[in-house]
C-alpha cells in the first residue's frame, strides 16, 4: 500500500453535542477527544477498467475558481487570481474578460481575487459576487449586476480588515436557504496569535452566513453575540463543498503537522465547532487556549501528516457526473504540495480509507464542475478536466 494512503488516517465524522446553549455561548478548557469507533470499510473508489486522464483546457494567470453560468450552456467563467474573471468555452477557449480588478486587489502570495459565486437567481436579477483581497490586505465581498455582458453597479456587502497577509480563507458560496456563506482564514501570522478562530468577537477563522442583499447577519444564526457567525474555530477554510443531500465537506489548511477534511451533515452544520486552535486536526495544539462551546465539536473525518509530503489540503467535490461512473458519489479532494487526486467515500459507518485516483496536478488550487456535472481541476496555471 503506498505510503500516503497508509499516512491518510480516515476517521469518523464525529460531534460532541455542548452543554451551553447557542444563545449563551461560553469557554471551556479542552475536553479530551471523543474515542472514535472502529470503521467499516466499504469498497474504496478504484478507477479499474478505464484509468483517469487530465484534459488540458488552458493556461491562464493563476486561476483559483471556475464554475458554470447559469442559464448558458456554452461557456464557463475563471477566476484569476491576479483579479481578472474570464469568459471560457466547455472547451477552454477564452472568449472575454467579464470583470478586471486588476488594480484593485492585494497581490501577496495568499491574496487577490480568490473566488466568486453567481446569485441563486442569476438568471433573472444577473447578481454575481466576488471575494478579494484589497490594496490595504483586507477581505471584500463586492456584488456587481451583469449588464449586457457587463459588469456594472458594484456594491460592497461586507468588509473585514485583516491583521496579516496570510489565511484569508477566500471562498463565498450559497447555501440552499439563498443565504450568502463566506470562510474566513484566523487572521494570519501562525498558531493564531490573536485567538481570533475562537472568539466572537472577530469575525476572522469563521464560516459567516450573512443577508447576500445587505451583509447583515441573520436571526437564525447561532451566535445572536456575533450574528453573522454560522461556524468556528478554522484556521484557513480555503476550499469546501456541498454534496446534493447537504452534507459540507470542509478543507481546513493546517499549521506545520496535521491537514484534515471535515464531513458535517445539515443537522450539526449550525453553531459547528471546527477545533482550531486547541486543536489542529485531532492533536491538541494550544492547551491554554480555551474552546467556544453554543455547537456540536467536530471532529475531523481525514487527518494526515505533513510527514507524508502534503502541506495544504485543497479541498474538493463529491463527483456526481456520468462520464467517470467508478468515480461517482467519491470525494476528490487533494494536497498543493503532494499533488495527487485523492478519492473516498462517505459510508454509514464514515469514511473509506482515501486512496489516491492515479493522476497527481503540481500546485493543486481548487476543484470546480461544468454544466454536465464533470470534474475540472485547477493547477497553478493550468485548467484541467477529468476525463475516462
Amino acid at each position: 500500500m503506498p505510503s500516503l494512503r497508509r499516512a491518510a488516517v480516515a476517521l469518523l465524522l464525529g460531534a460532541t453535542a455542548c452543554t451551553a446553549s447557542s444563545a449563551n455561548p461560553q469557554r471551556s478548557a479542552s475536553p479530551a477527544p471523543t474515542p472514535t469507533p472502529t470503521q467499516t470499510a466499504t469498497a474504496a473508489p478504484t478507477t479499474t477498467g478505464t484509468p483517469l486522464v487530465l484534459q488540458k483546457l488552458g493556461t491562464f494567470a493563476s486561476p483559483v475558481w471556475v464554475g458554470a453560468v447559469p442559464g448558458d450552456p456554452a461557456h464557463l467563467w475563471l477566476a484569476e487570481r491576479v483579479g481578472r474573471i474570464v469568459e471560457i468555452t466547455a472547451t477552454g477557449v477564452t472568449t472575454g474578460v467579464v470583470l478586471d480588478l486588476t488594480k484593485l486587489v492585494s497581490n501577496g502570495n495568499e491574496q487577490g481575487l480568490l473566488s466568486m459565486a453567481f446569485d441563486p437567481k442569476f438568471a433573472t436579477n444577473r447578481h454575481f459576487y466576488v471575494d478579494y483581497t484589497d490594496a490595504d490586505g483586507n477581505t471584500k465581498i463586492i456584488r456587481y449586476t451583469l449588464v449586457n455582458h457587463a459588469p456594472h453597479d458594484p456594491v460592497q456587502v461586507l468588509e473585514e480588515d485583516q491583521p496579516y497577509p496570510n489565511h484569508n480563507g477566500g471562498l463565498i458560496l450559497f447555501d440552499r436557504t439563498g443565504k450568502l456563506l463566506v470562510g474566513l482564514g484566523d487572521g494570519g501570522s501562525a498558531g493564531d496569535p490573536g485567538n481570533r478562530a475562537q472568539s466572537l468577537g472577530s469575525d476572522l477563522g469563521k464560516i459567516l452566513r450573512i443577508d447576500p442583499t445587505t451583509g447583515r447577519g441573520l436571526t437564525d444564526n447561532p451566535y445572536p453575540v456575533n450574528n453573522r457567525v454560522w461556524a468556528l474555530g478554522l484556521r484557513n477554510p480555503w476550499r469546501f463543498s456541498f454534496d446534493t443531500n447537504g452534507d459540507l465537506y470542509l478543507g481546513d489548511v493546517g499549521q506545520n503537522k496535521v491537514e484534515e477534511i471535515d464531513v458535517v451533515t445539515p443537522k450539526l452544520q449550525r453553531g459547528a465547532n471546527y477545533g482550531w486552535s486547541v486543536y489542529e486536526g485531532a492533536q491538541l495544539f494550544k492547551k491554554d487556549e480555551l474552546l467556544t462551546l453554543g455547537g456540536p465539536l467536530i471532529k475531523p473525518a481525514i487527518t494526515y501528516p505533513h510527514s507524508s509530503g502534503g502541506c495544504s489540503v485543497t479541498g474538493g467535490l463529491v463527483y456526481r457526473g456520468r462520464a467517470l461512473p467508478d468515480l461517482r458519489g467519491t470525494y476528490v479532494y487533494g494536497d498543493y504540495c503532494d499533488g495527487r487526486l485523492m478519492g473516498t467515500r462517505r459510508t454509514a459507518h464514515g469514511l473509506t480509507p482515501p486512496v489516491p485516483l492515479g493522476v497527481r496536478v503540481g500546485g493543486l488550487q481548487a476543484f470546480g464542475v461544468d454544466r454536465a456535472g464533470e470534474l475540472l481541476v485547477i493547477s497553478a496555471d493550468t485548467l484541467y478536466r477529468l476525463t475516462p
